[in-house]
């Protein structure tokens, strides 16, 4: 028997599964656009789906006072939330210097282009991501059913330089007003065997994690 999940867990074991299931599905179709975009063979791998305590979740992206490059897509509407593609400092400049088709090294700061490269890079992974989910994610309830998933459309990337601990504390503001808990999805990207110093948050709105949680219990029964 499924053991139920306990009363400061958002999901139970089953529903984790059956969501991380979902979201490699998406990450593939991610892998593939990304692939395409950069014109190198990149897998996005699904690392963790988990709800964690407010206060560990500060840890997520490494220390909190290492600075990095994050830019932030918003989700309004059926499923809503935050999409964050984070780099590293040096890791994202050397992704704008790629994109430029500039020498490695030649990118020292965020200038105006290079923050663009790095937005334009979250916007075809995050729609990509976003379709599939759309394709795979059960019916949530209070959503008007339809023969075929519509796709669901974040807002234009925004771009963010700040320390790892600020730019979490406000992506979880939401889900931390409701709970001590939070419910994070990330996702960490290799090439070639590599691991590139880049990683993915999705972060559900308060509004969203109950209704994943009913969706859920229904697909396991359907």
């Amino acid at each position: 028997m499924e053991p139920s999940p306990s009363p400061s867990s958002f999901l139970s074991p089953l529903q984790k599964r059956l969501l991380t299931m979902i979201f490699e599905r998406a990450a593939e179709s991610a892998s593939q656009a990304l692939s395409t975009w950069l014109g190198q063979v990149v897998h996005m791998n699904v690392s963790e789906i988990d709800d964690v305590e407010l206060v560990d979740a500060a840890e997520l992206l490494g220390p909190s006072d290492s600075l990095v490059a994050a830019c932030g897509m918003r989700l309004e509407g059926q499923l809503n939330g935050e999409i964050l593609l984070v780099f590293e400092d040096s890791a994202g400049l050397a992704l704008a210097d790629m994109l430029l088709r500039n020498p490695l090294g030649t990118s020292m700061e965020w200038g105006e282009l290079e923050q663009s490269a790095a937005c334009e890079t979250a916007n075809i992974v995050g729609c990509a991501l976003l379709n599939s989910l759309a394709s795979h994610l059960p019916k949530l309830p209070g959503t008007v059913p339809s023969e075929e998933s519509e796709p669901l459309v974040p807002s234009p990337p925004t771009f963010r330089h700040e320390f790892a601990g600020s730019l979490l504390q406000f992506a979880l503001m939401d889900q931390a007003v409701a709970s001590e808990r939070v419910l994070v999805a990330r996702s960490q990207f290799t090439s070639d065997g590599k691991a590139l110093r880049w990683s993915l948050l999705f972060v559900p709105g308060a509004d969203t994690l109950g209704a994943l949680a009913t969706a859920l219990s229904s697909d396991q029964h359907a």
